[in-house]
C-alpha cells in the first residue's frame, strides 16, 4: 500500500500547537470535571487522547518527525495485518520511533493472551507534511476523529473547547494566555499566579489534584 501525503498544512508544529491547546483547556477544566481526567495526557514527548466510546491514540513529537497511531475499537481492519504494516514506506527513523514509543501506548491483549500493539490507523510526518497509508476519510473513521479540534485553526479550536467544557470568559482568557506563553517557550517552566488559580476555580480536592497533574505534564505549575 503506497503512503500518501494527507495535507501540507498539517505539519508537526501546527499539530503540536493544537495538542498543547487541548491539553491546557483540559488542565483548566478537569478541575471541574475530574471524571474526564483520562481524556488527555502527556508522557514526555508522547501525547495521548482517549474518549469514552472506544477511541484512543498517541502522538509522539520529536525534533524531525512525528508519529501518530490510533485505535477505534468500533472499527475492524482486515486489510492491514499488523500495527507495523501501517508504517509501510515510512523512513527508518519513523519506524523505530513507532516501535520504541508510540505503539507502546496502544498495546492490547488478544484471545491467546498475546500482548501486542493494536491500531486501526496511523500517520507520520516531518516539517513539511503528514503522510499515511490511509486517506483522510479512512483515518478519521479509524480513530483520527479524536484530533478534530487539535487539527482546527487555533481561534476556531478555542471556541470549540469553550463550548465543549462550557468555559467562562475568564477561563477562555486564561487558556489563551497560557497557550501563548507555552508556544513561545515550549520547554520553559510556567508558574500559575494566585489569580490564575482562582480563575481555574477547582471545586474539590480531586479536581484540584487532577488539574495540577495535567498542568505538570506540560511543565505548568500551580504557585504555592
Amino acid at each position: 500500500m503506497k503512503p500518501v501525503s494527507i495535507n501540507s498544512q498539517l505539519t508537526i508544529r501546527n499539530l503540536w500547537k493544537g495538542c498543547i491547546l487541548a491539553s491546557i483547556a483540559h488542565a483548566i477544566m478537569v478541575a471541574h470535571y475530574p471524571e474526564l481526567a483520562y481524556e488527555h495526557s502527556w508522557d514526555g514527548d508522547n501525547y495521548s487522547v482517549i474518549d469514552g466510546s472506544g477511541g484512543r491514540g498517541t502522538i509522539t513529537f520529536k525534533a524531525n518527525y512525528i508519529v501518530g497511531a490510533f485505535r477505534n475499537e468500533n472499527y475492524t481492519r482486515t486489510d492491514i495485518p499488523t500495527a507495523l504494516d501501517f508504517f509501510t514506506g515510512a523512513p527508518k527513523d519513523v519506524f523505530e520511533l513507532a516501535i520504541n514509543e508510540t505503539l507502546e501506548y496502544l498495546l492490547d491483549e488478544d484471545e491467546d493472551g498475546t500482548i501486542s500493539p493494536s491500531i486501526t490507523t496511523a500517520f507520520w510526518g516531518d516539517n513539511d507534511s503528514i503522510t499515511s497509508v490511509d486517506n483522510i476519510v479512512r483515518m478519521i473513521q479509524c480513530g483520527a476523529y479524536l484530533l478534530e479540534r487539535q487539527f482546527m485553526e487555533i481561534e476556531y479550536a478555542i471556541e470549540s473547547w469553550r463550548e465543549y467544557y462550557d468555559m467562562t470568559q475568564d477561563q477562555v482568557n486564561l487558556l489563551k494566555s497560557l497557550y501563548e506563553r507555552k508556544v513561545n517557550k515550549p520547554y520553559g517552566k510556567i508558574t500559575l499566579s494566585k489569580d490564575e488559580i482562582e480563575i481555574i476555580g477547582a471545586e474539590s480536592p480531586e479536581g484540584m489534584s487532577e488539574s495540577m497533574t495535567s498542568f505538570e505534564e506540560i511543565r505548568v505549575y500551580w504557585g504555592r
